[in-house]
Order: C-alpha cells, then structure tokens, then sequence
C-alpha cells in the first residue's frame, strides 16, 4: 500500500477531486499555502493499492496543468534613496502541475 500526498493549486482541485471520486478514490483535502507565491494550494492524502500508483498519477498530472503567471516582487537593495525603491519588479513565474509524493505505508488501520 502507498500514500499518495499531492500539492496542486486551489484552482485545479475542484475537477481532479471529482475525477478521483469518480473513479472511486477516495481522498482527504487539506487546504494548505506555499512558501513561494503565498497562494493557497490544497494538498491531498491517498492511501491506495501500489498497483494503481500510476493510474492515480495520471489523473493527477491530467487535472493540474502549467502555466505563466506574473509575480511582482520588490527591486534588490541598494544604495539609493527608499522612497525611489518602491516599484515592484514583474517576473514570469511557472505555476500550476502538481507535487506528488508517494509514501510506503507499513501498516493502515480504521477504528
């Protein structure tokens, strides 16, 4: 047995949740934030048999595209007076797809 932990974008987890569902996975949803973006994300739990590691994998990777997003952040430091340091400085940024771990599970037990 596996446990599946996925980081996704709240963005995707409405339609990868239904689709997991759907195919009878059943899945614990934790709304969590990333360090990078600060945006919230939903990490979800799997305990499956290992031989459907990779059918949940694909489902996931089906459901969490990529895409450019553009973040703003603030000039590096320098010498110059701060109240001409204000401007942020835009950058194109990966988000979207998903973080997947897979997880040996030794034991699990329902009470």
């Amino acid at each position: 047995m596996k446990m599946i932990l996925t980081i996704v974008r709240n963005e995707d987890a409405p339609l990868l949740l239904s689709e997991l569902n759907e195919k009878k996975y059943y899945v614990t949803k934790l709304a969590t934030t990333g360090g990078f973006l600060k945006k919230g994300n939903t990490t979800l739990l799997l305990g499956i048999e290992d031989e459907k590691v990779e059918e949940v994998c694909e489902i996931i990777r089906q459901h969490s595209g990529k895409r450019q997003q553009i973040m703003y952040t603030p000039p590096a430091p320098s010498n110059v007076n701060v109240y001409n340091s204000v401007s942020s400085v835009p950058i194109n940024v990966e988000v979207g797809g998903a973080t997947i771990f897979i997880l040996p599970v030794e034991e699990q037990r329902k009470v």
